[in-house]
């Protein structure tokens, strides 16, 4: 994801921003090992999780299958090109135990269209619906990333296409130009995504630091998180994330949290290094029981 990556990241401020109670649908605070976390990396067939994340020699038919033995959910990005097929879908539930999520992305051809809500557009995000019916309680929180040209004067159009996702299943919308974060601008789209069910993803990149947010429509928390572990300012991230993650469950705001991480570069062994950073943080602070993820090899 080359959203926001820079190449130098020495001199920027990590700190999240504050909790706005006002951006928060509150319930009564559930106990920490209630709350659903899902933890996932955003591809599977990566040859170079062999030896890393996945046991030496696993053969590339299985890739799906050792990688459900150490997360429980994936971004799945590569349906930005298509819905997938019946077959694929099936294949995909064969390989995963029965509570793995698969979370997919909106196909561009819907998302990038000059016009997202035009006819033709509309019976290849139908499709998409059919293809998340399939996959059953495998379901995750299907996302969408508007492109760059979409800007807050063309908030008729996304309201439009927010209207049309169906209400039954969970989904997730990225905003990227900056006239999304305003003071106005915020407002407005967090009460359409509000009323229609949409949960606002909190993309975290280097440098386009405002649109971590942190402003929750339901009860889902819903993170893209760009690292690159060899950087000692990611053991700082994962404090700070830690620590408002407790928070928003403590103040009754989620009970569901879908934290996606990305890598750049082929060093994969980052990956198991960052999550089980992050989940001997989440345990040590909560007093949860998360499976660390088992390591296959290591950078030295």
């Amino acid at each position: 994801m080359k959203f926001g990556v820079i190449p130098h990241i020495n001199d920027i401020d990590f700190t999240l921003p504050k909790i706005d109670s006002n951006y928060l649908v509150c319930q009564e605070p559930i106990p920490y090992k209630q709350v659903e976390f899902r933890l996932g990396a955003p591809v599977w067939a990566d040859k170079n999780y062999v030896g890393t994340l996945f046991p030496p020699k696993t053969p590339q038919r299985l890739f799906l299958h050792a990688y459900a033995k150490q997360f429980n959910s994936i971004e799945v990005n590569a349906t930005r090109f298509g819905s997938p097929k019946p077959h694929i879908i099936d294949r995909w539930k064969d390989s995963v135990p029965g509570d793995f999520k698969f979370s997919l992305k909106i196909p561009q051809v819907v998302t990038h269209r000059k016009d997202m809500n035009e006819y033709k557009a509309r019976v290849r995000l139908d499709e998409f619906f059919v293809a998340l019916d399939r996959l059953g309680s495998h379901n995750g929180v299907s996302f969408g990333v508007m492109p760059n040209y979409l800007r807050y004067e063309h908030i008729d159009k996304l309201q439009l296409f927010v209207e049309h996702l169906p209400k039954d299943v969970p989904f997730a919308i990225e905003l990227r130009d900056p006239s999304w974060y305003t003071k106005e601008s915020i407002e407005d789209w967090y009460n359409l995504f509000k009323e229609n069910n949409i949960i606002p993803i909190n993309t975290a990149t280097y440098e386009r630091r405002e649109v971590i947010q942190l402003k929750l429509t339901n009860e889902h928390l819903f993170v893209r998180y760009v690292g690159r572990f060899a950087h000692p300012s990611d053991l700082l991230r994962i404090d700070n994330w830690v620590a408002q993650i407790k928070a928003l469950i403590d103040a009754g705001a989620t009970r569901h949290v879908w934290f996606y991480v990305h890598q750049p570069g082929e060093n994969r062994q980052w990956v198991v290094d960052f999550f089980n950073t992050f989940i001997d943080k989440l345990n040590a602070e909560m007093g949860l029981e998360l499976k660390r993820l088992e390591e296959h090899g290591g950078m030295f």
